[in-house]
């Protein structure tokens, strides 16, 4: 059974997944022209490169077993995670640099940056995390009537929504903020090396801290980190460090040059 505690928590947390996107517009638009053309691009690209592109690449390296049964991961762990990291950094900042390169006639400003971020970030909460908690709402309320349908499931497919502690959902949330937070900053960073002449190579480094961002994860996912805390201290901290990389290439420069235009 799952209480209704559970699933009001499930509800929450599902419903801020689709308007997180809504909450950094209203914020950053304090500091930043934030516009709907670039958000949309962002949300499109990341539904082709990420979850279209990226996973037929997946279904050709990794075979389409899920979980163990996964050769790769059974036979290379660390294999399996590099992989899996340089896959997500790869066609995500493809597309990103896909993108800019289409805009950059008509989008030259910072803004469409940030703008292009929150379309991405956004539309990936929305995917991940929001359309995954209707899901186990659903599954939920199938449990708790006793429905026949989930009999022909297999073993274990509910321990992810009858075994998840609430506190877990709550912490979804604050993973998201950060990962929209990163998206922003590799778009930064991206954007620049479109916009800059010679600054090509700032590309590269997105793919690099993007895969770095998602390094632990992927060490828990493949079991060789136990610890879920470690999972968030590496991603907190590179979050950290790619907004710190974006602030300096990008977002410090512009602002600089704003003022020497005044």
């Amino acid at each position: 059974m799952v209480s209704t505690g559970t699933i009001i928590i499930m509800s929450i947390v599902g419903l801020t997944a689709f308007l997180l996107s809504f909450l950094f517009i209203l914020i950053l638009r304090r500091w930043f022209e934030i516009q709907w053309i670039p958000i949309i691009i962002g949300a499109v690209t990341f539904i082709i490169f990420a979850m279209v592109l990226e996973q037929i690449s997946h279904f050709f390296v990794l075979g389409s077993e899920m979980g163990e049964e996964i050769p790769l991961l059974k036979n290379s762990p660390w294999l399996y995670v590099l992989y899996g990291v340089l896959a997500a950094g790869v066609f995500e900042e493809t597309g990103r640099l896909v993108a800019f390169l289409l805009m950059k006639r008509r989008y030259r400003k910072l803004d469409t940056a940030i703008s292009y971020g929150i379309g991405h970030g956004g539309v990936e909460a929305m995917i991940l995390l929001g359309l995954g908690m209707v899901s186990a709402i659903v599954f939920s309320i199938l449990i708790n009537s006793g429905s026949s349908i989930l009999d022909g499931l297999p073993a274990g497919a509910l321990e992810p929504v009858t075994g998840t502690a609430n506190y877990m959902y709550v912490l979804s949330i604050v993973e998201r903020v950060f990962a929209i937070s990163v998206h922003i900053g590799l778009s930064v960073i991206v954007w620049v090396s479109v916009m800059e002449e010679g600054k090509w190579w700032l590309f590269p480094v997105a793919i690099i801290l993007h895969a770095l961002t998602n390094l632990t994860a992927g060490m828990f996912q493949s079991g060789l980190l136990s610890s879920i805390w470690m999972v968030y201290i590496g991603f907190i901290v590179m979050t950290a460090v790619t907004l710190w990389v974006a602030y300096v290439v990008g977002v410090k420069r512009s602002s600089h040059r704003r003022k020497n235009s005044v």
